[in-house]
C-alpha cells in the first residue's frame, strides 16, 4: 500500500516537471528586433486614414484606429501635415524620405465640429 502511494507521488511530481515553463535568464541582454527600411516602407503603405477631427484650428487624424497629431509617428511614418480631408506622411525608403498623401476613405468621415456625431 505504501509502495503505491510512493508511485503515485512520483508520477504526480514527474507530471509537474513536464508541465513546467522554461524560465528566461534575466541577466541575458534583451532581444531587439530591427525592421528593415523595406518593412517600414511597407508598413507605411498599409496606413489608412479613417477620419479627420477638427476643433478650431487643431486637427487630429485617425489612422488605422489610432488618433495622431502632426509630428507624431505611426508604424514608422511621420505625420507631416493634417488637412481637412487628407494627411501627408513621410517614411524612410532605403535612406530616402518619401512623402505620401492619405485621403479620407469616405466623405462622411470628415468631422468639422468636435461636438458632431458621425
Amino acid at each position: 500500500m505504501l509502495n503505491k502511494i510512493y508511485q503515485l507521488l512520483l508520477i504526480s511530481m514527474l507530471m509537474g516537471v513536464a508541465n513546467a515553463q522554461v524560465l528566461e535568464d534575466p541577466t541575458r541582454p534583451a532581444r531587439t528586433v530591427t525592421r528593415s527600411s523595406a518593412a517600414v516602407a511597407a508598413a507605411a503603405v498599409d496606413l489608412q486614414l479613417e477620419a479627420v477631427l477638427q476643433l478650431g484650428a487643431s486637427r487630429t487624424a485617425v489612422i488605422n484606429g489610432k488618433a495622431v497629431k502632426a509630428g507624431q509617428t505611426i508604424q514608422g511614418a511621420v505625420v507631416k501635415q493634417i488637412n481637412p480631408r487628407s494627411v501627408v506622411i513621410a517614411h524612410d525608403d532605403n535612406g530616402v524620405w518619401k512623402t505620401m498623401t492619405l485621403w479620407v476613405s469616405q466623405r462622411g468621415n470628415v468631422k468639422t465640429n468636435a461636438a458632431e456625431n458621425y
